[in-house]
């Protein structure tokens, strides 16, 4: 765990390259920053009351069993037993990039291709809206098991400012939101200032042999219960 904290020390400079395009650099840096293990407390009890959002997934590599790279849509994890979704997914299929749009509707996975094909498959039960949304199993799991939590900068995210969360994960926490998972993981992850809302998770997978690189998993989020019925006021900024 030393050796890879150090190596994500070396990294620090390339997060802002490789961020999603919301990042839109830093702002004043001035004064304390809030500590890190409220603020991941805060965010995970937010979560418990997510019942819709939009968001952005992104991987930078190959992760075993997950063949997507880019997916954006939409969720709700009330529309159904395994809630809804819709949006644009790139697959890798073979050698092949594919891209689909997709609408996940109770058991059944519809994708269209960009000719017009359109095909359907059981839902992916480990990636449905109503598993990744869970109150108790879904990405706030992730929240409540890491540790070493350190808050590292305050950054803007589509005009929010958040604060950016330093972590490590057990791969048992990880695995279980993305099965190809098996090693122990870093990851950081950025709360708003005024809402505690989490808004964005990055996640660094070590590479599975020497001549790989490491696997970047990246998920933003916005639009917190957008089309939900409850709207929670949000609480003041902090200093």
């Amino acid at each position: 765990m030393v050796l890879r904290r150090l190596a994500r020390l070396s990294l620090v400079a390339l997060i802002g390259s490789a961020s999603l395009s919301a990042c839109a650099g830093n702002p004043d840096n001035t004064g304390p920053l809030p500590e890190a293990t409220g603020l991941v407390e805060e965010a995970a009890e937010n979560l418990r009351e997510l019942t819709s959002v939009a968001f952005e997934f992104r991987v930078s590599g190959e992760i075993p069993g997950l063949s997507v790279r880019e997916v954006e849509g939409v969720a709700d994890r009330e529309g159904g037993p395994n809630g809804t979704a819709s949006g644009e997914a790139d697959a890798q299929l073979f050698t092949e990039r594919v891209q689909y749009s997709f609408v996940l509707t109770d058991d059944t996975l519809t994708l269209t291709d960009p000719d017009g094909e359109t095909t359907q498959r059981p839902a992916p039960a480990e990636y449905t809206p109503a598993r990744l949304l869970d109150p108790e199993k879904g990405l706030r799991r992730l929240l409540t098991e890491a540790t070493d939590l350190q808050t590292e900068t305050r950054e803007e995210l589509d005009d929010v400012e958040t604060y950016r969360v330093d972590g490590e994960l057990d791969h048992r926490a990880i695995s279980a939101l993305v099965a190809g998972v098996h090693d122990d993981v870093d990851v950081k992850f950025w709360i708003a200032g005024a809402s505690g809302r989490l808004m964005r998770i990055w996640v660094q997978v070590p590479p599975r042999k020497k001549n790989e690189g490491a696997v970047q998993l990246e998920l933003a989020l916005s639009e917190h219960n957008a089309t939900g019925s409850r709207s929670a006021d949000e609480p003041a900024d902090r200093s």
